[in-house]
């Protein structure tokens, strides 16, 4: 990241480590999170072992994806963020460091996870191009981002990120076709795209910033119900453009 970038994201993420906290406090937010990182973690390809989980956080999907992939390496621009990680994964393989620096060797890992790690940079084809860097030769880059092909949702983010204190103005999402484009600029064959979470993102998954299912009965049950719900519409043309995220799979050309 640039130094202002980086100096901004570091003290963004220095005061939203709390509310992250928070966030998962919930049975049904976590349930929201868990269906996430499940879709996530399905596309790691068999025998990954080398696993980086650039822009880690809080660690909550970190420590899903150590369950699965003991040995797993965390990474975070935030001390704050990997400071809440440690209570949650005790021992956990974390590093302080850039995205747009990886203190790694090239060709070192098998998998790279980004979970809505790249709209906080500011060099989206740089980013990516050092997640291809990071990979062996066969290896996979597993990214969800904020998608803006719905009109409505790209209005609402911006919005969103201009009157909230929690967001930053230059954090914006990307459309599909866009996303795609970014990827294959930075040395990626994308292998797959789809779209991700509707009901139970806007209700679910952020109760610091929308909680109503805090003050409803029945709401992990309901997040269940979403949650299919949820399924069912992002499988089908024209229906998947309320998705509010991109989840995208992709490889080193060759």
């Amino acid at each position: 990241m640039s130094v202002t970038n980086a100096q901004a994201q570091i003290e963004l993420h220095r005061t939203l480590a709390p509310r992250y906290a928070f966030r998962y406090s919930f049975e049904f937010s976590r349930l929201f999170q868990q269906d996430w990182h499940a879709e996530m973690i399905s596309h790691v390809p068999e025998g990954a072992a080398r696993i980086l989980d650039l822009g880690c956080g809080t660690g909550f999907f970190l420590a899903e994806l150590e369950e699965k992939h003991p040995g797993s390496v965390g990474l975070d621009i935030s001390h704050a963020m990997l400071c809440v990680s440690e209570e949650y994964i005790p021992g956990a393989r974390l590093v302080t460091g850039d995205a747009e620096r990886l203190p790694f060797q090239p060709k070192c890992f098998d998998v790279v996870f980004c979970k809505g790690s790249l709209h906080h940079t500011r060099d989206h084809v740089g980013f990516l191009s050092h997640c291809c860097a990071a990979l062996r030769s066969g290896g996979r880059l597993i990214m969800s981002e904020p998608c803006n092909d719905n009109p409505l949702i790209r209005f609402a983010r911006w919005v969103l990120y201009r009157k909230s204190e929690h967001f930053d103005v230059g954090d914006q999402g990307f459309t599909k076709k866009g996303i795609v484009e970014l990827c294959e600029r930075a040395g990626f064959r994308v292998t797959k795209v789809k779209r991700y979470g509707v009901l139970a993102y806007v209700f679910a998954g952020f109760p610091d910033h929308l909680g109503v299912l805090r003050f409803i009965p029945g709401s992990a049950l309901l997040t269940r119900l979403f949650l299919a719900i949820d399924r069912v519409i992002c499988a089908i043309p024209g229906l998947s453009l309320l998705g509010f995220h991109v989840v995208v799979v992709a490889e080193p050309k060759d």
